[in-house]
């Protein structure tokens, strides 16, 4: 036995010993998280070995382990251009010593999110390269990234194929059933987007966003008891969510019941922080309900009030101009009308 240990510990010498310093240093450095000092120890390996690919992979290891994605991609660029199968046998070697997997997936995936907002293209090649890995679910998370990118480009067509390639590859990914599901949601095929979002539920019941998915789909098909139960489930989930408060607040309407509107609608201004989008739309319901109840001094009331803060839209002003005209004020109404056509001039 202490023959074994002694040669064990001579062969780690060994091995060692034909390793330039600057890469053993910087590894032992990279092991203790110290990662700008492994960072200096292998700046200095390309600076002695410029034409070699092991620095510039040392280096993408490092920053990945630093969280800098966007430089950890462009040393393994680098690396893989100058000689591929070194590179890839390198980064492997990178998975033992920081006791990771999948290191040069890591890096492509990560920095095509890194990419995303402000450089769609770059992230579209990172994500596209990210696809060579040999692991199901990894491969299904960079289907299901592409997927994302295709939609946030229009590419409806070209998500929807994307999204059933990453269910392929690990039917336990949520991801692609939600953007399936949207992209359904959005073409109206409200049955296939619900069987989307019900496969959700079935992987992970506490996913809150899919019931409030699951209720706009419910909506659309003027389901609007089945809608405000689940609108109900999700806010039941989140808390006082705004936009599912003012989901509810629609299916209320929809469902004629009025007081729940006006309900639903005073617990979202009761809240601070509220989008304005989200708020203007609130507004406009409770102008909206209070016309449908013939109470047009209360519409006019609440069309003032958010013109006052100043979240209102065209048809805010549309709303006033009628509830002006059922009061039998003439000119008032006329005012509005004509603010409602300038703003509908200038959309």
């Amino acid at each position: 036995m202490r023959k074994l240990v002694i040669f064990v510990f001579l062969s780690v010498l060994l091995f060692s010993g034909c390793q330039p310093d600057w890469l053993v240093g910087g590894n032992i450095h990279l092991q203790g998280g110290r990662y700008d000092r492994a960072i200096a120890q292998y700046e200095e390996g390309v600076r002695k070995n410029p034409d070699s690919y092991v620095p510039f992979v040392s280096l993408a290891a490092a920053y990945y382990m630093k969280k800098e994605f966007k430089v950890a991609v462009d040393y393994l660029d680098k690396a893989i251009e100058m000689d591929k199968k070194g590179a890839e046998g390198k980064i492997q070697s990178y998975e033992g010593l920081l006791n990771t997997k999948y290191l040069k997936w890591q890096i492509y995936y990560n920095g095509a999110v890194e990419y995303f907002e402000d450089e769609p293209q770059k992230a579209l090649d990172l994500a596209k390269k990210s696809l060579d890995v040999e692991d199901k679910k990894k491969m299904s998370l960079s289907y299901s990234l592409l997927a994302r990118m295709m939609l946030n480009s229009g590419k409806k067509e070209e998500a929807r194929d994307l999204c059933k390639k990453a269910i392929e590859e690990d039917k336990n990914n949520i991801e692609p059933y939600l953007y399936l599901g949207r992209y359904y949601l959005t073409e109206r095929e409200l049955d296939e987007a619900l069987k989307c979002f019900n496969e959700v539920l079935s992987i992970d019941s506490t996913k809150v966003e899919v019931y409030e998915l699951i209720g706009q789909a419910y909506l659309l098909k003027k389901q609007h008891s089945k809608a405000i139960e689940l609108l109900e489930k999700a806010l039941s989930i989140t808390g006082k969510s705004p936009a599912i408060l003012y989901n509810l607040m629609f299916a209320h309407y929809e469902n004629e019941d009025y007081n729940e509107v006006m309900k639903k609608g005073k617990e979202v201004l009761e809240l601070e922080n509220v989008q304005v989008s989200v708020l203007t739309n609130v507004y406009n319901l409770l102008g909206q309900t209070y016309e449908t109840k013939e109470d047009y001094k209360n519409a006019v009331a609440v069309m003032k009030e958010a013109i006052d803060k100043g979240v209102n839209n065209c048809d805010s002003y549309s709303i006033m101009a009628h509830a002006y005209y059922k009061l039998g004020k003439l000119q008032e109404s006329n005012s509005w009308s004509k603010k409602w056509e300038e703003c509908d001039k200038n959309k």
